[in-house]
C-alpha cells in the first residue's frame, strides 16, 4: 500500500477524534500541487514533441508553479505539529512526574480519574502522531526533488533542522520514549507495558543509546552520552539546538554555577557541539530521562548525585565568600 493511502487511513481511522484537535501535514493537497507542476512541465515541451533538456527545468531554482506556497505551507505545518506535540507531551509528563503543588492536585484528581490509562493511551497516540507526520514530510520532500530534479527538498530539510523543527529529533520525543520505558520498568499492569513497544534503550554499552523503531524496519538512535564528561547524561538538559548534556557540564560550558541554573547564562553562550548561541535560556530539563537512568543504573546515579551536590556546595561557598569580600571591601 502506498504511503498516501496509509496516511489517509491514519487521519480517518480510530484516532480521528484525537487528530481533529491537532495540526497535521496536508499530504494529499501538497501532492496535488506537485501534480499540477508536472502538467506545467508537459506544456513546455519543445515543438518536435521532445522533452526539454534538464537545464530548462527548475533545477536548484524556485518553481513558479508550486514554490509560492509549497515550502511556506510545509514550514507552517511543521511548526504547528512541533508545538502541538511538545505541549501535549509536557502535559503527560506533569501527570507522571508532578512537581510541588501539582502532587497534591493530582492526588485529588486521581480519586475521580485514572491518569495511568490516560498516559498510556495518549502516549501511544502521540508517538504515532509525530512519526506519521515526520514520515509524511520526508516523503513529500523526496517527491518534490523527484518532480523538479532538484535538491531544494533536501535543502529544506536542512533548514528545518537548523530551525529545530526536525520532528524526530525533538527532545520531547526522547522524553516520551523515556516515559514509555519507565512504564515498562514499573510495577504497572501488563496492558501498560505495551506503551514502550516502539522504544528500546541500552545503557550497558560504551555508547548508551535510546532507539525508536519506525515502520519499514527504520530505526533512529539517540545518543545518551554527554559530549563533555563522556559519560551517561546525569540530570540531563536538552539545549534549544537539541544537544544533550549533564546539568553540571552545561553550566560549566555556559560559565554559570550549578545552583544558578542554565537560565542565568549569557545570551552569547554557545553550544559546545554546534556552537550555536542563545541555546541555554530555553533548555529542556529531561526529568523522565533522568528517572530512566536512575532506575536502570542506580549506583551510577547515586554516585553522580553525590558528586554534583558536593560541587554545588563548593561553588556556593566560593560565590558567597566572594560576595562578602566585595561588600566588606577586602
Amino acid at each position: 500500500m502506498k504511503f498516501g493511502e496509509i496516511f489517509k487511513e491514519y487521519l480517518h481511522g480510530d484516532q480521528e477524534w484525537f487528530l481533529d484537535k491537532f495540526s497535521h501535514v496536508e499530504y494529499k493537497r501538497l501532492k496535488k500541487v506537485l501534480k499540477s507542476c508536472r502538467r506545467c512541465r508537459a506544456l513546455h515541451q519543445t515543438d518536435d514533441g521532445q522533452k526539454p533538456a534538464l537545464s530548462q527545468f527548475c533545477q536548484f531554482q524556485s518553481c513558479p508553479v508550486c514554490d509560492k506556497m509549497f515550502f511556506t505551507e510545509l514550514m507552517r505545518e511543521a511548526t504547528d505539529i512541533a508545538g502541538c506535540f511538545s505541549s501535549r507531551v509536557q502535559h503527560l509528563l506533569h501527570l507522571h512526574v508532578p512537581t510541588r503543588m501539582q502532587r497534591y492536585m493530582l492526588r485529588l484528581r486521581q480519586c475521580f480519574k485514572n491518569d495511568q490509562q490516560v498516559l498510556v493511551e495518549e502516549g501511544q497516540m502521540l508517538i504515532e502522531y509525530i512519526t506519521m507526520n515526520a514520515i509524511a514530510i520526508r516523503k513529500i520532500l523526496k517527491k518534490y526533488d523527484k518532480v523538479h530534479r532538484s535538491a531544494n527538498g533536501k535543502n529544506f530539510k536542512s533548514k528545518m533542522r537548523a530551525e529545530h523543527l526536525e520532528l524526530l529529533q525533538s527532545p520531547w520525543l526522547i522524553e516520551l520514549g523515556a516515559l514509555s520505558l519507565n512504564f515498562n520498568g514499573s510495577d504497572c499492569e501488563a496492558e501498560f507495558i505495551q506503551f514502550s513497544g516502539s522504544f528500546l534503550c541500552d545503557l550497558d554499552v560504551e555508547e548508551p543509546v535510546m532507539t525508536l523503531m519506525l515502520p519499514h524496519s527504520i530505526k533512529l538512535e539517540y545518543n545518551l552520552k554527554c559530549a563533555i564528561c563522556l559519560d551517561f547524561v546525569f540530570n540531563p538538559y536538552a539545549l534549544s539546538c537539541g544537544h544533550l548534556f549533564c546539568k553540571s557540564c552545561a553550566c560549566s560550558a555556559a560559565s554559570v554555577m550549578i545552583f544558578q541554573g542554565l537560565k542565568a547564562s549569557s545570551p552569547d553562550s554557545k553550544c559546545p557541539i554546534c556552537r550555536e548561541a542563545g541555546v541555554y535560556a530555553n533548555a529542556v530539563h529531561m526529568l523522565e530521562l533522568d528517572l530512566l537512568i536512575k532506575r536502570r543504573n542506580k549506583d551510577y546515579w547515586k554516585e553522580r548525585l553525590a558528586a554534583e551536590r558536593a560541587e554545588m556546595v563548593k561553588q556556593s561557598k566560593e560565590f558567597w565568600e566572594s560576595q562578602t569580600k566585595y561588600v566588606v571591601g577586602y
